[in-house]
């Protein structure tokens, strides 16, 4: 299962993430991952969720993010939940290759039992077609 957060910058899009997070740990048995492209969030998160930074990774579109993704994944089959916080700021594609990522995402979240949760800055009035049924 794929979840998109979309907003406008600013509105609490990753607040709403870390809380999300958080509230995870004591509902699922399984592990979680929070991927960011930086670390200031990185203590608001309970210290049980593995918390990857992109940064230092590079990381140039959605081919290379889903490999991340998928490395991560192949290290531990325990995963039940990856957010992703700032898609957009993590990886500098279109929206294009986002329906494409997507699809591909939603192959591996069925195959391996993992719910995605991710973060999108923009004006949710605006959002395509492909994005709506992940809202």
């Amino acid at each position: 299962m794929i979840k998109v957060i979309m907003d406008k910058k600013g509105t609490g899009k990753t607040k709403r993430l870390i809380e999300l997070a958080n509230s995870s740990i004591a509902q699922d048995s399984g592990d979680i991952v929070f991927v960011d492209n930086n670390n200031h969030h990185m203590y608001e998160l309970n210290h049980e969720i593995r918390f990857i930074d992109t940064s230092e990774f590079e990381i140039n579109d959605f081919c290379v993010f889903y490999g991340f993704l998928c490395g991560i994944i192949s290290e531990n089959f325990d995963i039940s939940k990856i957010y992703i916080d700032g898609l957009f700021e993590i990886v500098n594609d279109d929206m294009d290759s986002l329906e494409i990522f997507l699809n591909d995402i939603n192959k591996i979240s069925d195959k391996f039992n993992i719910e995605f949760t991710m973060t999108i800055s923009g004006d949710p009035k605006t959002v395509p077609a492909f994005l709506q049924q992940y809202m």
